[in-house]
């Protein structure tokens, strides 16, 4: 704690100089600066109409202001040159036009309602270019165009995306750059999501039934899986204004993730009232959002509502997702200098299985639901200095309850199950009953915890029943100070912050009756469960401190921009770490050819899934009479409960080293934008084996000495391995590719404008610890062996895939028509394995005193290592690739007066089904691109 202490006193010191330095720079700074004052008018209204409370900015300067409710604005201390001024409104299209401040100036800006009748309509991602990383933006129209349910399908627009079907039937994680399953999981991880500038968090996510026990972290009931990111189906696109995706490397001011970052903006100011109505093949949405201006300089309040039933196979109906979130926000500017929104949304959604009737005999049934709600607000202070700007903040609460349960009926689940938490307690079916040897020694160690505990031998089939009570609380607090100077052509504009966050599960946790456990994990032997209290883990805490300048000078009529920034986290647990990032371009032929370049280092916090797992727990049958002769009565039946903590007190915080390369082009209206970047993840999260997770126990059996009395022997003495699963950080993914943007603009003469995008990405997915392997006979202690050791990094699975997307937007502005044809090629996609030494252990771990010992290739064949031998499937080595891939989609939406909007689409138009046999595995064929699918969506714009 002293070196924490420490530490942070010294990055405190170093950013009080930092400051004080530029503060000294600020003074001296250049005395020419200017007023810009004017009104934000309404373009599309027939009458001369103001918009109140319009966002007008210089991006440059750090400038950020709000109209008065008249539209008015005034902007003090604008230093001389060109620059970029920017207008916003709710249901606008943003205004960016270049300026020439050399004197006090007064403006009047229009802005257009962003509708299906401009001339030029935004329907597609734009690639955005503003020193935070390689991104891409999508505006309100470009949603409704899509018609999207969830916030996964927009991802379809970004290149090297390649598009499914929307629907809402399991959990939508979002990921960035990546393909492969292992890769996706850390991926998602990694990715950060924030909705009016507060990240949402699945930190405390406990939703799952033992990964001690089964290695993995999958989602009990449905929603996300707790080793995974943020299911993105509670969010409603309905009352989304933007959303902005950076796949590059974010500013410092984005923390707690190693992918990306996923920015959601949602309704605020005036707009009427609209009612929408979508469906498909498997959903049913509902939705209306209002904006009100309260009058005078009481600001605005938006109201949203959303309901929407997801089923995932009609014919069938058992399997069904509902979402209810209702949205309220209020939207002011006080004092002249401070504009701020407050928001309260309300989210339920809840995935179900019901008993199907055609599988009568599993009787499998499940339930995910979750309700919370979550308290925003967010402001922009703005000040008259010419060196200090603005102090920006955002405050978000969260709480939200996640009730599960499954229902299975298993079969071939005969174990022993003791109830006990207690390491080394021995219990038999007889409670407060002790058992004895022959040498009259006692059996059963019934501690006083135990009292009233018995052993029991679970029947070969039964139905079991388990549910987990989740109560997650989140919290995020950030306050950013923005500093700006300008020295002849240079401007220097500086960030300096810190957020906190925390995230706590108050829940009751995992509960199920004793006699009816879920069922063991065969694969590890004598592995069991037990119930856990999620109250009693601490929080998962953050603290971030960072500092930033964006750097930009002109050098003739060329311009030099860098964004440098570097940000210091604590989490939990006293661990630190410092991550470095820059952005930068270079004009070479200035308006036509410039490069950039990107480098930095993300980190992500270890998930309380990770930073407190559960124990593991074993249970050895000592004495098991259930089959003999004996009286039922008369038959005894004991277990020794062992219990191991699996907590890794070595685990790092997981991050990720990016860099980027790439050009812009401009010809006249064409623009074309290359991107060429490398990922490397070397300590993800991972759950599983390690060489700290195998202990060495002795397995006692014991018979009974005659069938009159109860009265043991030991008949066996086995030394054998307890196998637990612990987290640790031996994930590791690299990825490196080529993104490219081509705009070519709008054609007059055809109304159309076209765009490609696409991606070619390759990503090596391994785990970089030792592969164990051991082929036991049986759970019982005499059928137990050593554990093999492969080399560590084994086996690395390679996943390739080149994918492009042509789309030709059409639209006739007086009739507010607009069709967008969509083709879209995966021209490759592939995957291998590269395998290491595969058939021989370099090291085995002894099941006579768990240590790891050098192999001796020579006694491959003795009858103690045999069974370490793995048996080599020749088809793994083949490289699994797939012809290209072609599919068509169509987006169509039409106006109709002012007061209804219809929209379509239809996916694989022309029902390409490709089928392919696999190569590893012939006789097996996989139907390749979407099927068939389609969509309507009506809009009743009522004002």
């Amino acid at each position: 704690m002293v070196k924490y202490l420490s530490f942070t006193r010294c990055v405190i010191v170093c950013l009080f100089l930092l400051f004080s330095q530029f503060n000294a720079a600020f003074t001296q700074s250049n005395k020419r600066l200017f007023k810009i004052s004017g009104t934000v008018f309404d373009r599309s209204s027939k009458v001369k109409t103001t918009i109140p409370y319009a966002t007008v900015s210089f991006n440059d300067y750090g400038i950020n202001v709000s109209a008065d409710v008249s539209g008015k604005f005034l902007i003090k201390a604008v230093p001389a040159g060109r620059t970029t001024l920017s207008v916003k409104y709710l249901g606008m299209v943003p205004l960016d036009t270049v300026i020439n401040v050399n004197a006090d100036l007064n403006l009047d800006l229009y802005l257009a309602v962003a509708d299906f009748r401009l001339k030029e309509v935004s329907v597609t991602a734009k690639s955005g270019n503003d020193g935070n990383g390689t991104s891409s933006k999508i505006s309100r129209t470009a949603l409704d165009h899509l018609q999207a349910n969830s916030l996964a399908d927009v991802m379809s627009l970004l290149p090297g995306v390649v598009s499914v079907n929307p629907d809402l039937e399991n959990a939508k994680i979002l990921t960035l750059r990546s393909i492969g399953t292992a890769a996706t999981n850390s991926n998602a991880f990694g990715t950060s999501i924030l909705i009016n500038g507060a990240p949402v968090s699945n930190n405390s996510n406990l939703q799952t039934l033992s990964p001690t026990v089964n290695g993995q972290a999958g989602a009990l009931g449905g929603g996300a899986s707790p080793g995974s990111g943020f299911d993105v189906r509670t969010i409603s696109m309905d009352n989304v204004e933007s959303v902005e995706v950076i796949r590059g490397v974010p500013g410092v001011q984005y923390g707690d993730l190693t992918a990306g970052a996923v920015i959601v903006n949602t309704k605020a100011g005036a707009q009427p009232l609209r009612v929408n109505a979508k469906t498909n093949p498997n959903v049913y949405q509902f939705g209306l959002t209002k904006g009100t201006e309260l009058g005078g300089n009481n600001g605005a309040l938006n109201l949203g509502l959303d309901y929407a039933h997801n089923t995932a196979n009609p014919t069938a109906g058992n399997v069904t997702y509902e979402r209810f979130t209702a949205n309220v926000l209020y939207s002011n500017k006080f004092f002249n200098r401070l504009k701020s929104t407050i928001s309260l949304d309300l989210i339920y959604g809840k995935d179900t299985r019901k008993p199907n009737s055609d599988d009568a005999a599993n009787q499998i049934s499940s339930s995910g639901r979750d309700l919370g709600f979550v308290f925003n607000t967010r402001g922009d202070l703005g000040f008259d200095k010419s060196w200090l700007r603005n102090l920006n903040y955002v405050a978000r609460v969260g709480y939200t309850t996640k009730n599960t349960y499954f229902q299975n009926r298993y079969s071939s689940a005969t174990a022993p199950y003791s109830m006990t938490y207690t390491d080394g307690a021995v219990l038999s079916n007889r409670p407060n009953t002790d058992i004895f040897d022959e040498q009259n020694n006692k059996l059963t160690n019934i501690g006083p915890a135990d009292q009233n505990l018995y052993a029991v031998a679970l029947p070969n089939s039964y139905v079991g029943r388990f549910g987990i009570d989740g109560k997650e609380f989140n919290t995020y607090l950030q306050t950013v100070a923005t500093f700006f100077n300008k020295i002849g052509r240079t401007n220097n504009r500086w960030l300096l912050g810190a957020d906190f966050k925390s995230d706590k599960n108050y829940g009751d946790g995992k509960s199920f009756s004793n006699t009816n456990p879920p069922a063991r994990n065969n694969a590890i032997p004598n592995a069991s469960f037990r119930p856990r209290v999620y109250n009693n883990i601490p929080a998962v805490n953050q603290l971030g401190l960072f500092a930033e300048e964006h750097f930009s000078n002109r050098f003739g009529s060329r311009n030099l921009q860098i964004t440098a920034g570097l940000r210091y986290d604590n989490f939990s647990g006293n661990r630190n770490t410092l991550s470095p990032r820059i952005n930068a371009s270079l004009d070479i032929i200035p308006n036509v050819f410039s490069i950039n370049g990107a480098y930095g280092k993300l980190a992500k916090a270890p998930a309380t899934l990770y930073l407190h797992p559960e124990d593991a727990y074993f249970e050895y049958i000592n004495i098991n009479e259930t089959a003999s002769s004996i009286p039922a009565d008369q038959q005894v039946y004991m277990t020794t409960t062992r219990v191991f903590s699996t907590k890794n007190k070595d685990l790092e915080i997981a991050k990720n080293e990016k860099a980027e390369l790439g050009f812009e082009l401009n010809i006249k209206q064409t623009t074309l934008k290359v991107t060429a970047y490398s990922e490397k993840l070397t300590n993800g999260y991972s759950l599983g084996n390690s060489v700290n997770g195998y202990i060495p126990l002795v397995y006692n059996e014991y018979t009974r000495v005659n069938a009159a009395q109860p009265i043991y022997k030991l008949s066996q003495s086995n030394n054998v391995l307890a196998e637990i699963n612990m987290p640790g950080n031996n994930q590791v993914a690299k990825t490196k590719g080529i993104e490219f943007e081509l705009d070519l603009g709008r054609f007059e003469t055809i109304r159309s404008a076209f765009s490609i995008n696409g991606a070619w990405l390759r990503t090596e997915t391994y785990n970089k610890d030792y592969f164990y392997f051991s082929d036991f006979s049986s759970v019982g202690g005499a059928g137990r062996t050593n554990i093999g050791l492969y080399e560590q990094g084994m086996a690395k699975r390679n996943d390739q895939r080149f994918v492009t997307a042509l789309r030709s937007t059409h639209n006739i502005p007086e009739v507010g028509f607009v069709v967008t044809l969509t083709t879209q090629v995966v021209w490759n996609e592939s995957d291998f394995t590269k395998f290491g030494n595969d058939s021989i252990p370099v090291k085995y771990i002894s099941k006579n005193d768990g240590l790891v010992y050098d192999f001796d290739k020579s006694k491959k064949d003795d009858t103690e290592f045999k069974p370490l031998i793995r048996n080599i499937n020749e088809r793994v080595y083949i490289k699994e690739s797939y012809r290209p891939a072609l599919m068509f989609n169509v987006n169509l939406t039409k106006e109709i007066a002012d007061y209804m909007r219809v929209s379509f689409f239809a996916n694989n138009m022309f029902r390409d089904y490709q089928i392919t046999e696999s190569k590893r595995n012939p006789g097996t064929y996989l139907q390749r691109n979407n099927k068939l699918f389609f969509g309507l969506a009506l809009s009743l714009t009522l004002k």
